[in-house]
């Protein structure tokens, strides 16, 4: 039964801790234990839950079960990691929630820690903030075992994966027997570091799983889209004053350049969130002169670098205010700083005035200012070339390496001007039917940028280059081929040999592994592994799979040098 009830929050803590997480855990198993439901199995919703999967299935003697060996009249224990959480988001879980309870409809689900509370799941065991507490291997293995939920999957471990996390639930039971040996001491506060949330948990469990009702799954409710009108930071009719401002703001950025990854913003469309220095001017004219500031916006890791901005700015401003602002008036600094945003604003504010201006005007150096600010008009031209490009875009090796550089290159200068052009870059994408390379690249291979992968799935209406490979009909893939395999790849580039994709199960319960044979059997290489994973599961769906030559590279040999589309059907 499925009714609009509230999840269930258990726990809260004002910071995460393994202990504290066990201790969770533990406390949950035990009133499950007390209260005698009968659970037949745990299923991992996500990779990142494993150890969590097994601390719970050893507490309460419940099997961790995969799909296969599931039925449907079972009562299964849906666990997920932490949200948001590398790929696990709100549409991860309500897609998860929504397919695995069509087969198996007694699915109580549990998310194990969010630092908000969250809706769409039964049971929330923790609200703190997210901290790491797995090792960086444990966690790049589960990302290679991440896959969307899609209708006809069936997931699979691999046995590295579950070696790892069998790791790190030992770890979390050693750092709690660590604290448990040292408890006598330890102060009050840090013994009782979990304040209960619900007053009858027992009566959730037993709802949840006796009565069967299950919270249904709901996403948050999105924000309407904010239109982005392009406006210029400012605007001073005064040519001297204009060109004496523009003068200054670029020869501190070239200082700071050195140092940092510098961005300076003219317009509102380059103001972005990224590594390194922002400069943001504000410039307001008035009859004699104008009130210029300058606000530099550092994101950093490191404090030392906070001192680096101030001195820089200031050893920048030094020249000019020793020889031509003795008798004006001198910039003012300000600042604020966020040590746990790793954040830091250095304000910088004068009145220039007309006389001083002229000053500044002749001592320019015009040929400099004029490189640099056609430097910054090369990166819009650069994009629009680059939307040229894929207007005319046709599959081979040369324009796959030039797509996936321009792409990075573009990204990293300027971000907003993918924002200002996103439904002429959708539309383009859309026409060029090149959304199966993106989905690849991003998902596949990860040779682009995380936050350009994000993007681009944003303009799809999408949140993961894995919602899109499970959504998607068709798919763009190279066929991983060894070298002993080019005359063969000969045979058939040249007599137009007929080839075909073949699914291969090394047992019923392993990853399928779909390869591409000739029309005579000869093995001509594999698909890759995320490819074959939602092929797997679109066949077991019911669709039909028919493969055709994407491109074929008859002189080099590389990995990537034979590309197919396959269809669903």
């Amino acid at each position: 039964m499925k009714v609009k009830v509230k999840p269930t929050l258990i726990f809260e803590s004002s910071q995460l801790k393994p202990e504290y997480l066990v201790d969770a855990l533990f406390f949950l198993s035990d009133r499950i234990k007390r209260l005698k439901l009968r659970i037949d199995a745990i299923f991992p919703g996500d990779p990142f839950v494993l150890p969590v999967a097994m601390l719970l299935s050893d507490k309460l003697s419940v099997p961790i079960k995969g799909e296969s060996f599931l039925k449907e009249e079972e009562r299964v224990f849906l666990l997920f990691s932490f949200l948001p959480f590398e790929e696990v988001s709100p549409q991860f879980i309500y897609d998860r929630v929504k397919l695995f309870r069509e087969r198996f409809p007694l699915s109580p689900s549990l998310l194990t820690l969010s630092p908000e509370e969250v809706e769409g799941v039964d049971f929330q065991l923790l609200k703190a903030p997210l901290e790491r507490i797995f090792s960086y291997r444990f966690l790049k293995e589960a990302k290679k075992n991440f896959f969307w939920p899609v209708r006809g999957e069936i997931n699979h471990i691999s046995q590295e994966l579950w070696e790892l996390a069998k790791l790190e639930a030992k770890n979390l039971l050693r750092v709690k027997r660590i604290r448990d040996s040292a408890r006598r001491y330890l102060k009050d506060e840090e013994l009782t570091a979990l304040k209960s949330v619900d007053s009858d948990i027992e009566l959730s469990l037993w709802e949840r799983f006796k009565k069967g009702i299950l919270t249904d799954p709901e996403l948050p409710k999105r924000e309407p889209e904010i239109r982005f009108k392009p406006e210029k930071l400012f605007q001073v009719k005064d040519k001297i004053l204009s060109s004496v401002i523009t003068s200054l703001l670029e020869f501190m950025a070239q200082e700071l350049e050195y140092h940092f990854p510098t961005t300076l913003a003219y317009s509102n469309y380059e103001i972005t969130e990224r590594e390194g220095v922002l400069i943001v001017p504000t410039v307001r004219e008035e009859l004699n002169g104008a009130d210029v500031v300058v606000e530099f916006s550092l994101k950093t890791k490191k404090e030392k670098d906070f001192e680096r901005l101030f001195l820089t700015v200031k050893k920048a401003l030094k020249e000019v205010e020793n020889s031509l602002l003795k008798d004006a008036f001198k910039p003012q600094f300000e600042w604020t700083s966020d040590k746990e945003l790793g954040r830091f604003n250095l304000y910088l504010s004068w009145f220039l005035d007309k006389e001083l201006a002229t000053k500044l005007y002749n001592r320019i150096n015009r040929e400099w200012l004029l490189s640099r600010l056609l430097s910054r008009k090369r990166t819009k031209g650069e994009f629009l070339e680059f939307l040229k490009f894929l207007k005319d875009f046709n599959f081979n090796l040369e324009n796959l390496i030039t797509l996936k550089s321009k792409l990075s290159s573009l990204w990293s200068k300027n971000r907003k001007l993918f924002e200002l052009k996103k439904e002429q870059l959708r539309e383009i994408l859309d026409s060029k039917e090149l959304w199966s390379l993106i989905g690849y690249l991003c998902a596949g291979t990860q040779s682009l940028p995380k936050e350009l992968c994000k993007f681009l799935m944003e303009i799809k209406g999408l949140v993961s280059p894995h919602q899109f490979l499970a959504k998607t009909s068709t798919y763009w893939t190279p066929v991983i081929a060894r070298r002993n395999l080019r005359a063969e790849w000969e045979r058939v580039i040249k007599g137009k040999v007929d080839f075909s994709l073949k699914a291969e199960p090394l047992n019923p319960n392993s990853p399928v592994t779909y390869v591409i044979q000739s029309e005579d059997g000869k093995f001509l290489g594999y698909i890759p592994k995320v490819i074959s994973h939602y092929l797997a599961a679109k066949e077991r769906s019911g669709k039909k799979l028919k493969v055709r030559e994407l491109y074929f590279e008859p002189d080099v040999f590389t990995e990537n040098s034979y590309w197919v589309e396959i269809k669903c059907l």
